[in-house]
This record gives C-alpha cells, sequence and structure tokens, in this order.
C-alpha cells in the first residue's frame, strides 16, 4: 500500500503503459531511470521535476487529463503512512477486523518513538469505542521500542481495566509483573494502592493465592485510606472462600461489617449469602438475609449497580427461602433499577427469568408488561431463556394463549 518514490514512478509508467525511453525523453537516460525504478539510485527532486513534465507531455498528447503530482511522487512511505494513520483516527469511519492489516502496514512503516506514539492513539480510538481487546493489543504495543514509558502507572491501570472487560486475568499478571520494576518507588497513596489492589484481583482470577493475599493483607496493614482497607479486606475474605476456607471467609466477611455504612453491610452480607447459596446452607442463608434485609431499608439511595446486585441477591435468598412474596418485591425493585442505569441489558433479562419462577396468575398485569419489556430486550441479548419461562408460565395458568406467545418469541 505504501510506495517508495522510486516504486511510484515505476507503477505510473505501467499504469500508463509509458516505456523508457518514451519518459525520460532528452533529459535522463534509460538506464539511469531503469536504476532509479529498481531502487539502486534515489529519486531526487530535480529529477522527479523532469519525470513529472514529461509524463504530462505524454498524457496530454494522449488526450489524458491525469495530473502527476510532484508532492505526492516524492512523499516517502513513512509520510503516507503519518498521513494514513491521521486521517483514519480523524475519521468516524471504524475499520473493520478484516483490514486492520491496513494499520499494521502503517505502524511498520514508522520508526520505533513514532510508531509507539501512534499505538497509544488508536488505543485511544478503540477504548472509546468498545473494542477492548484491540484496545489492549494497541496498548501494550505503545510500550514497545521506548526506554521510558510516560504515564505508566495510568497506563498499567487500564490494561487492568481492560483485561478485566475481556476476562483476561494473565495478561493482567504479566504486563504488571514486567513493568512493575520500571515504577518509581514511593509510599502508598491512592494510586499505588489502586494498582497493587488491580494486581492482586487479577492474581485471584488466575489462582495465585498466596501471592494475593500476601499484598492484600498489606495493602491492610499500611494503608490509611478506610476505603482501602475495607476492599483489602474483602479480597482477604474472598481468597479464603477461594481456598475453601469458609469459616475463616465468613467470620472476615462478618468482621469487616462492623461499624461500616448500612450500603457497605449490605454489600459484605451478600456475600455471604452467596456462600450460603454455594453450600445450600439454609441456616447461613437466613442469618444473613436478615441482616442484609434489616441494612437495606435503612438506606433510600438505592439507583446503582451495587445495589442492583444486592436487591438481585436478596430476591434469590428469598425464594430460597420460601418468601415468595419478598422475592417478587426484590426482582420487581431490581428490574426498575435496572431500568435506570445504562448497560444493564443482560441483567435486566437474568431477573426477568427468574421473576418468572416466583409469579402467579395472580400477577398477570404485571406479567404482560414484564413480557413487553423482555421482548424488546430480546433483540439486544438473544437470550431466549427467559422465554421458555413466560411459555411455561402461560401453559400453567393461561393455556389458551400459549399458541398466540409462541408466535411472539418464533418470528
Amino acid at each position: 500500500m505504501f510506495l517508495s518514490p522510486e516504486e511510484k514512478l515505476l507503477s505510473l509508467r505501467k499504469k500508463y503503459k509509458i516505456t523508457q525511453g518514451e519518459l525520460v525523453g532528452d533529459d535522463i537516460t534509460r538506464v539511469f531511470l531503469g536504476m532509479i525504478e529498481i531502487g539502486k539510485r534515489s529519486l531526487t527532486e530535480k529529477t522527479a521535476k523532469l519525470l513529472c513534465k514529461n509524463f504530462h507531455k505524454i498524457l496530454s498528447s494522449q488526450g489524458i487529463k491525469d495530473k502527476i503530482s510532484l508532492e505526492e511522487l516524492m512523499k516517502t512511505r513513512e509520510q503516507q503512512a503519518i498521513e494514513f494513520l491521521n486521517n483514519m483516527l480523524l475519521s468516524e469511519i471504524d475499520i473493520s477486523d478484516d483490514n486492520l492489516w491496513i494499520i499494521e502496514e502503517a505502524l511498520y512503516e514508522l520508526a520505533p518513538k513514532e510508531r509507539s506514539i501512534f499505538c497509544e492513539k488508536l488505543y485511544d480510538r478503540f477504548k472509546n469505542r468498545q473494542r477492548y481487546k484491540l484496545a489492549k493489543e494497541y496498548l501494550l504495543k505503545s510500550f514497545h521500542g521506548v526506554r521510558k514509558i510516560s504515564d505508566l502507572k495510568r497506563k498499567l491501570k487500564d490494561i487492568f481495566f481492560l483485561c478485566e472487560q475481556i476476562n483476561d486475568p494473565e495478561c493482567a499478571v504479566c504486563t504488571y509483573r514486567r513493568f512493575s520494576s520500571w515504577l518509581e518507588k514511593e509510599k502508598l497513596n491512592s494510586d499505588t494502592e489502586e494498582l497493587k489492589y488491580s494486581y492482586a484481583q487479577a492474581l485471584i482470577e488466575v489462582k495465585e493465592y498466596d501471592e494475593a493475599m500476601k499484598i492484600a493483607r498489606y495493602l491492610a496493614k499500611k494503608t490509611k485510606n478506610d476505603n482501602t482497607l475495607f476492599i483489602a479486606r474483602n479480597l482477604i475474605a474472598r481468597i479464603y472462600k477461594e481456598q475453601g476456607k469458609i469459616e475463616d471467609s465468613v467470620k472476615e466477611y462478618t468482621s469487616l461489617a462492623k461499624g461500616r455504612s448500612s450500603q457497605d453491610k449490605c454489600i459484605t452480607y451478600c456475600k455471604v449469602i452467596k456462600i450460603g447459596m454455594e453450600l445450600d446452607d439454609n441456616e447461613l442463608i437466613k442469618k444473613y438475609y436478615e441482616k442484609c434485609k434489616d441494612n437495606f431499608g435503612e438506606h433510600g439511595e438505592h439507583n446503582n449497580p451495587e445495589n442492583l446486585v444486592v436487591l438481585f441477591t436478596l430476591a434469590r435468598a428469598a425464594k430460597l427461602l420460601g418468601k415468595i412474596k419478598d422475592a417478587k418485591s426484590y426482582y420487581m425493585e431490581a428490574l426498575v433499577i435496572g431500568r435506570l442505569i445504562k448497560g444493564m441489558e443482560k441483567e435486566r433479562v437474568t431477573i426477568i427469568g427468574e421473576l418468572f419462577d416466583v409469579v402467579d396468575k395472580s400477577d398477570f398485569f404485571s406479567v404482560q408488561s414484564i413480557e413487553t419489556e423482555y421482548a424488546e430486550l430480546l433483540n439486544i441479548t438473544k437470550d431466549y431463556k427467559p422465554a421458555i419461562k413466560i411459555l411455561n408460565y402461560y401453559q400453567k395458568y393461561m393455556p389458551d394463549e400459549l399458541n398466540k406467545k409462541f408466535e411472539v418469541f418464533t418470528k
């Protein structure tokens, strides 16, 4: 795609079917032109001017109105690559995966420093378009060939974010280990605490529990920030759970809830409820369901993703405990919050699916509106699991409507 001036000269001559003898005229020899075309001699601006002049004479005599631009002819591969990349970055048109080779070819023409700069710009573009896998690849490429990475802490944070989005904790761990020694030595602050916390989270995902525990305990011991202490102790409790140390995990969760806000307590109690669900331990579920329920009623700001998780967990716990009325209420409230938060389509579909496990004939009017909501979400998520539950509902309570409903979900 990107040609040197010499390669462009040969390409133009062949395009217009002009011989070497015709093009050189009386200005230069055919041998000299041949050496330029095969790359043994460089095309100078002086020679290029003469050849452009001859091109125009020949094309004009053939009635061809094309113009051979001296400026375009003399652009180097690197200049063309930079121009292409700049135009692409300014364009609103997204490059498809099949055409990414054009970007790679352009980057290949650049010097390491220039390549690193453009890789970072490409990272920003793909991240903004939520193409996180490509964003991660170009952010990592921006590290190559440079002796010092500017703003390294921010970029490592971005690596953790991107790897979380694409579920690639191994990459996050490897990248941090590779470049953490480049970080300046400094005391714990909000930035370094966030990095260490993210690294510990990634370690848990790849089941490297000993190192993760070491970092979590270090943060819990050294931090002067209450929020960091809270999330570090959450990590400790989670590691205990992952290692099968359930008593230690529940003890840690219970302890760290003391003195926290009602919302923090709810979030913590929900984690214990989930442990109870995994162990099929109704006594544990019941105990922390009541604790969570009492605290959830104490704070009114429910419209955020964390409280959506709390409501969903309470609903599932209520269903397991046979508290069907409470389960319905929590599922419905969770669904309302899900509508208010952007990007919760999958979560809303999951809630609808579980809600149809607890509704009955008396809930028909609510069912109709939820069914309409699900039909709209179906176009986005393509998740048909709730459709089966909705059909089961009609088969149980209104069998005469079943065929009509079946047609809705098979269109």
